[in-house]
């Protein structure tokens, strides 16, 4: 194999392993922010009392911590586009105005 094509073969290789990450993350971040929906609408219902909600909250509360751990550590690594951070930053907006309210 030529020097020429070992590199054509290891940028697509490296394309591939790029947009995989990224799809990886988009899912991670699309699950995360309907998560956070979910969680939302649970801390509302605990706070006016809802017993089903108040029951749940405890344990969302710790999901949502394990995976805003997991999106922190992936920022700090560098594993996100910048797109993705924007929008980890956004639902993380989202939840302590909703929590300060």
């Amino acid at each position: 194999m030529k020097t020429s094509n070992k590199i054509d073969v290891f940028a697509n290789t490296e394309e591939i392993n790029i947009d995989f990450i990224d799809n990886k993350w988009g899912k991670q971040l699309d699950d995360y922010q309907n998560y956070v929906k979910e969680y939302i609408k649970h801390y509302k219902k605990a706070q006016k009392g809802n017993e089903v909600s108040l029951a749940l909250y405890p344990y969302m509360r710790v999901k949502w911590e394990a995976l805003n751990k997991r999106l922190n550590s992936a920022t700090k690594q560098n594993l996100l586009s910048e797109k993705q951070i924007r929008k980890v930053i956004k639902i993380q907006t989202k939840i302590v105005n909703t929590c300060s309210e």
